[in-house]
Order: C-alpha cells, then structure tokens, then sequence
C-alpha cells in the first residue's frame, strides 16, 4: 500500500502528475527516483510506463528491460513482459517482440494478456499456425467449453501433428 512504502508512495506522485497531463514532470519524476534507487525495478517499470504513455517508446525499450533484468516478482514483472514487448512491437520489431512474449508466457502461463499478445506477435512474425494453437490452448485451459472441450482437444491435437502448408 503506498501509505507503508515510500516507494509506493513516490511512484503514486509520479502517476499523479502524468494523469494531470505534465507529462515532462512526470518523467524527470520518475528519472530522479530511478536515479535514487537504481536497483528497484518498481522506479524502473514506473518510468518506462510513463515513457511508453507519452508514445516515447524508444527510451522506455532500455528502461524496460532494466526493470526485468532486476528480477521483479509476480505481477510486476508480467507488466514488464508486456510493456516491452508492446513498445518493441509498435517500434516495429515484431521478432524481438515475440521472443520477449514468448518468455513472458513461459514465466506466466495463466496470464491471459501475455497469450493474447504472444498469438498476435506469431501471427505477426508469419506464424499463424502457432497463434492458432496457443489461443485455442489457452481456452481450453482457461475457460469451460462445455460439449465442445473433447472436439477442440482432438482438433488441436491433429493441427499439432498436421503437416505445414
């Protein structure tokens, strides 16, 4: 809770001031707390999501992966997958940016946002087949499908051993 941690608490004022619309304030915020605790990859992600906010994705790029590099736990750290791999892709490194999902759901499986975003980087990179197979995976795990689950289970199994076309 940000009223326990003065982190927390920093990283709230931040906020604060970029949803006021001072966006530049915000960022030299967020830098000056990075500046102050280098190794928390909470002041990291909250900069690089400003960055990434104010359509700077190219500086939120090195800023993100600090934060992962710091080893953030839970939640976190899937944010981070996500917004790396969302700026990598609206920088147009599609490949960068699946490979960057790929690890985020490999960390996270049941992350639902992080499979939505892994399928659409495989499509993306010329891989429909495997955004096809994750999407309808990630259903059958998550989601009941009633009569269906035993049809889809088969499909899935055959598109897997299907030759590529």
């Amino acid at each position: 809770m940000a009223d326990d941690d003065p982190v927390e608490t920093d990283i709230a004022a931040g906020h604060m001031l970029f949803d006021a619309g001072m966006h530049d304030k915000a960022i030299e915020h967020f830098r000056a707390l990075v500046g102050k605790l280098p190794r928390d990859a909470r002041t990291h992600f909250a900069l690089a999501s400003a960055l990434d906010s104010a359509d700077r994705e190219p500086e939120a790029i090195p800023v993100y992966a600090e934060a992962i590099r710091l080893r953030p736990t839970g939640e976190l750290l899937a944010r981070a997958y996500l917004g790396l791999g969302s700026s990598l892709t609206h920088m147009g490194r599609d490949a960068e940016a699946l490979e960057v999902f790929s690890q985020g759901s490999r960390r996270f499986p049941e992350h639902g946002p992080l499979r939505a975003f892994l399928a659409l980087a495989s499509a993306r990179t010329g891989k429909p087949r495997e955004a096809v197979l994750e999407l309808v995976e990630d259903l059958l795990t998550h989601h009941d499908m009633g009569p269906y689950a035993e049809t889809l289970r088969r499909q899935l199994a055959e598109l897997r051993k299907a030759p590529r076309r």
